[in-house]
C-alpha cells in the first residue's frame, strides 16, 4: 500500500530535523563549554536581535509562498509559480538588505541596548550578513515545500547544521582565543545557511515547475505581491510581535531577577542556563512538529483549493494526535529523567530541576506550534496571530510582575511559561473548533 505524501514527507522532514536536531544539541553542548555561562548569555541576546530582524522576511511570506506555491501546483499554472517565486525573492531580498544596512550602520546603538556595552558591537555587525543569507535561504526552501520536493531542503539542513559547526569548531581550535568565540560562532551561523543556498541553488535548475528563463509584466508582480502580502502580513506581524516580546523578557529576566536578591552578573548566569541548557530539551518535541507543520501548510492549501473538505479535516485530526502524542511522551520523559539527563549532558543538576519543572511546556507549545499551522493553512492566521501576541503579552506581564518576588525567583519563569502556552493552547483550539463548525453547518 502506498503511504500518503503527508506521511512520506513528514517523515523525510522528521529524520532530517532529528539529524539537525541532534548535531545542533552537540554544538550547544560544545557552545556552553568554549562560551561560558555568561557568554552564552550574551550569545542568545545577540541572537534574539537577529531573531527580531528576520521575523520581518522568513516567517510570513515563506510561508505565503509554500502556501499559494502549492495552490498553482495543484490547478497547474506554471506562469503564477513563476510570478510568484520570482516576486518574493525580489521583495525579500530588499527587505532583508535595508534591515542589514541599518543593523550594520546603527551597531554600537544595537550594541548599547542589548548588551549595555556600545564596545560589543562587532558582535552585531557579526550577525549583519545573515539577515540575508537566511531570508533568502528560507525563501527557496519554502519555494521546495510549496511543490512538494521536501528531500531538497530535508539535505539542504543537514549541510547547513555540518557547514556551520564545522567552520565554529575548526575557528575556535584554531585561533584559541575565548575573547573571540562568541564573535566566531555568531559568523558561523551565516557560512552555514550560505552552504544551504548554494546546494538548492543548484538543485533548483534541474527543477521544472517554473520557467528558468522569465520575463513578468509589472502588473503582474503588482498582483502577485498583493496576494502575497495579504497572506502574509498577519503572520508576519504575529512572529515580529513575539520575537519582539520574546526579545524584551531576555532583556527583563536579569534585571528583573536581580531585584530578588541576585546579583546581575548571576542572573545572567541562570538565563544561560534556562535558555542554554534546558530550553534545547524542551524543543526537542518541535522535531516532529516543525516537519508536520511545513509539510501541513501547503498540503491543506491544496485540498481546500481543489475543495476536499473531508481530506483537509482528517489531515488535521491525524496532524494533532501525532503532535499530542509526541508532546506526552516527551513531557513524561523529561519529568522522569530530566533531572539524570541534565546532569549526565551539562553537568549541571540546577538545570535538570528546571528542566523537571518545565516538563509541562514541551507538550503545549508543540501543539501551539501546530495548531498555529493548521490555522494559517486554513487562512485563520489572522485568529492565530491574535492568539499568539495575547499569550506572549500574558508573559511578558507575568515575567515583570513576578520575578522580583523572592520567593519565586527563577521559579517564576517556569510557571508563567506553563501557564501562557496553556492559555494560548486553548485558544487555538477553540478558533478551530470554531472553523469546524462552521464547516458543518455550510456543509448541511
Amino acid at each position: 500500500m502506498r503511504l500518503p505524501y503527508l506521511v512520506v514527507s513528514t517523515i523525510i522532514l522528521f529524520i532530517s530535523n532529528l539529524v539537525v536536531r541532534i548535531m545542533g544539541f552537540v554544538y550547544k553542548i560544545f557552545l556552553s563549554r568554549v562560551l561560558g555561562e555568561t557568554n552564552l548569555g550574551i550569545y542568545h541576546m545577540i541572537f534574539n536581535l537577529l531573531m527580531i530582524c528576520l521575523s520581518v522576511t522568513t516567517t510570513g511570506v515563506p510561508t505565503a509562498l509554500s502556501c499559494l506555491m502549492a495552490k498553482n501546483k495543484a490547478l497547474k499554472d506554471k506562469h503564477s509559480s513563476s510570478v510568484l517565486f520570482v516576486s518574493t525573492l525580489y521583495i525579500t531580498f530588499g527587505i532583508s538588505l535595508a534591515i542589514s544596512l541599518v543593523i550594520s550602520l546603527n551597531s554600537r546603538f544595537f550594541a548599547g541596548k542589548f548588551l549595555n556595552n556600545q564596545n560589543l558591537n562587532l558582535l552585531v555587525l557579526a550577525i549583519a550578513p545573515a539577515i540575508v543569507i537566511i531570508t533568502i535561504s528560507n525563501v527557496l526552501r519554502s519555494y521546495y515545500y510549496g511543490i512538494k520536493k521536501v528531500k531538497i531542503p530535508a539535505v539542504g539542513q543537514i549541510i547547513e547544521q555540518f557547514c556551520k559547526i564545522a567552520f565554529v569548531y575548526i575557528i575556535i581550535m584554531y585561533v584559541n582565543n575565548r575573547a573571540f568565540n562568541c564573535y566566531i560562532a555568531l559568523l558561523g551561523i551565516s557560512i552555514g545557511e550560505l552552504s544551504n543556498i548554494i546546494f538548492m541553488i543548484v538543485k533548483l535548475w534541474n527543477d521544472d515547475s517554473i520557467f528558468h528563463k522569465y520575463s513578468m509584466k509589472l502588473s503582474d508582480f503588482y498582483n502577485t505581491s498583493i496576494e502575497t502580502f495579504k497572506m502574509s502580513v498577519p503572520i508576519t506581524c504575529n512572529r515580529m510581535f513575539s520575537i519582539v516580546l520574546q526579545s524584551m523578557s531576555s532583556m527583563l529576566i536579569p534585571s528583573r531577577l536581580a531585584l530578588s536578591g541576585f546579583s546581575y552578573s548571576k542572573s545572567l548566569s541562570l538565563y544561560g542556563v534556562i535558555n542554554g541548557m534546558v530550553m534545547p530539551f524542551v524543543f526537542i518535541p518541535f522535531t516532529v512538529g516543525s516537519a508536520l507543520v511545513v509539510n501541513l501548510i501547503p498540503s491543506i492549501s491544496q485540498e481546500i483549493a481543489l475543495g476536499k473538505s473531508q481530506s483537509v479535516k482528517k489531515k488535521i485530526i491525524y496532524s494533532l494526535m501525532l503532535t499530542f502524542t509526541v508532546g506526552i511522551v516527551s513531557s513524561v520523559f523529561f519529568f522522569f529523567a530530566g533531572e539524570t539527563v541534565c546532569t549526565f549532558v551539562f553537568k549541571n543538576a540546577l538545570a535538570g530541576r528546571y528542566l523537571k519543572s518545565m516538563f509541562l511546556v514541551p507538550l503545549f507549545m508543540s501543539m501551539n506550534q501546530t495548531l498555529s499551522g493548521i490555522l494559517n493553512a486554513i487562512r485563520k492566521e489572522v485568529n492565530s496571530s491574535v492568539n499568539v501576541i495575547t499569550g506572549m503579552t500574558l508573559q511578558l506581564i507575568g515575567l515583570y510582575f513576578l520575578l522580583p518576588v523572592p520567593s519565586l525567583n527563577i521559579n517564576a519563569y517556569v510557571y508563567v511559561m506553563t501557564l501562557t502556552s496553556f492559555i494560548t493552547f486553548v485558544m487555538h483550539l477553540v478558533v478551530l473548533a470554531k472553523y469546524f463548525h462552521h464547516n458543518t453547518k455550510t456543509t448541511k
